[in-house]
């Protein structure tokens, strides 16, 4: 097999024949399975980020917790982030 020219020295037509896959929509490229340091990093991070929070049990109605939870996966942040965003915002407006 040919060894293929890096990108930055190829031609305008080269670039986009090496690149063509990637222009298709329903372009799904296979998921790559991350490495033993890359997992042990992940769980530091993790780790990390969780050790400044706590669990909490609360009892809300049900049709509530529908709504925000429709409301964070529509907005692409998990359920716990709005409600600590949320909980912030009406604490600030109480002491000002």
């Amino acid at each position: 097999m040919k060894k293929q020219k890096p990108y930055w020295e190829m031609t305008t037509r080269e670039l986009a024949q090496a690149t063509k896959q990637f222009d298709d929509p329903n372009y799904d490229p296979p998921a790559v399975k991350p490495t033993a340091k890359q997992l042990a990093q992940l769980k530091r991070w993790k780790r990390k980020a969780s050790a400044g929070r706590s669990n909490l049990i609360l009892s809300l109605d049900q049709e509530l917790i529908r709504r925000a939870d429709e409301y964070a996966a529509s907005h692409g942040i998990p359920l716990s982030e709005l409600v600590s965003n949320a909980l912030l915002r009406l604490m600030r407006k109480k002491s000002a």
